[in-house]
């Protein structure tokens, strides 16, 4: 995740807003990777279901990325 984190967001905001938006992101993906352990901790780890909710959200975040604008010639993205 860190690749596509570290490569996908600086690409998706405009020069002058590409630190904040890159910190924002890390932000979120570090305060999303201590919610795990404690999501876990009170989690029913006897079934597969929180197999099937990680991977369910790791689909919706491909979908939701391949819906993010690109930035093409001569046009903003975000």
């Amino acid at each position: 995740m860190y690749g596509v984190l570290y490569a996908m967001t600086p690409e998706l905001f405009p020069t002058k807003d590409r630190g904040t938006g890159n910190g924002l992101a890390s932000t979120a993906n570090r305060i999303f990777g201590i919610m795990a352990p404690i999501i876990a901790l009170y989690a029913d780890l006897t079934t597969s279901v929180p197999i099937w909710v990680a991977g369910a959200l790791f689909l919706l975040g491909g979908v939701i990325s391949l819906l993010v604008p690109l930035e093409p010639r001569g046009k903003t993205s975000l």
